[in-house]
């Protein structure tokens, strides 16, 4: 009887510890991590499009570069002769002359994402507004009988009312028929080019994006753009006038590294985007002591 009490001493004992270890164990849970998601990938614009939309350096930017390539058109009217081709500038519409932030800010905080549905209602909103300095230059350019082609990938089938009414309203000049070259069946710029070039002697090209300009960049990927760039570094600020744009561009598709092609990219999900920016950027990371440094001076 009395080895019988001891044993059951020992279980009761042996499970009321058993119950105080389990009550003290930290408790474990575990969370699914959260996807990454078109919002996220819209709030990497935010510090682009604040400075777009607010910096005194962006307006130096423009007013610097409608300043330049209107030295340039005024010295080619002056040198222009009886015979000699009528003269001419070229241009991009959208962050060339005219501010599409407004589109790009209220894709911030959203899951929306730029496409041809919500690009064709931003264009028919025609609420887009001029660049700083763009419509007196457009103006000036206009008043020396100089043409201006407005040469866009606006799509000229489901864009061109809503934008050709935005540019009026805002003042720009030429908007017309003749003028306005919009995209009909291909982005590749080069061929409205070809055709205006075949008339005119083209004073300035002026765009945002390399593809804007006459030098072949066309679907080519990040190496490929910047060296054909440096081929032609002496014709910048001369023949070719380029405003900034950090928002968008085809030099995004660029930093895709493992892509073959530049459209590559546009297949990847908003994660493997943001993974590819920060994969593209050289960095240097302080030391430690630094960092130290940094916590105990925030304290």
């Amino acid at each position: 009887m009395k080895l019988n009490f001891l044993s059951k001493r020992k279980a009761l004992v042996a499970a009321a510890a058993l119950s105080v270890s389990i009550l003290a164990a930290p408790v474990q849970t575990t969370y699914a991590a959260e996807a990454y998601t078109q919002k996220d990938l819209n709030n990497e614009l935010t510090m682009a499009v604040a400075w777009f939309q607010n910096s005194a350096e962006y307006r130096e930017l423009c007013y610097q570069a409608y300043n330049a390539a209107l030295d340039q058109v005024k010295a080619a009217v002056a040198h222009h002769k009886k015979g000699d081709k009528p003269l001419a500038i070229v241009l991009d519409c959208d962050e060339t002359v005219v501010d599409n932030s407004a589109f790009e800010a209220g894709l911030i905080g959203t899951n929306n994402a730029y496409s041809n549905a919500t690009w064709d209602e931003w264009c028919a909103a025609a609420q887009a507004t001029a660049m700083p300095g763009a419509t007196e230059y457009l103006q000036a350019v206009d008043k020396l009988g100089v043409d201006i082609f407005y040469v866009t990938n606006r799509s000229a089938k489901t864009q061109l009312e809503g934008s050709a009414k935005n540019m009026k309203a805002i003042g720009f000049p030429q908007v017309d028929a003749k003028h306005l070259m919009f995209k009909t069946d291909t982005s590749n710029k080069q061929p409205r080019y070809d055709a205006i070039m075949k008339d005119y002697d083209v004073v300035v090209f002026m765009g945002d994006n390399a593809g804007d300009l006459p030098i072949g960049t066309y679907h080519k990927m990040q190496n490929e753009r910047n060296a054909i760039v440096d081929q032609h570094q002496s014709e910048f600020g001369h023949k070719f006038i380029v405003l900034p744009n950090p928002t968008y561009g085809d030099w995004e598709p660029g930093l895709y590294r493992d892509g073959k092609t530049s459209g590559d990219y546009w297949k990847l999900t908003p994660e493997q985007k943001s993974q590819a920016r920060n994969k593209a950027l050289k960095k240097w990371v302080p030391t430690k002591s630094a960092q130290d440094k940094q916590a105990k001076a925030a304290k």
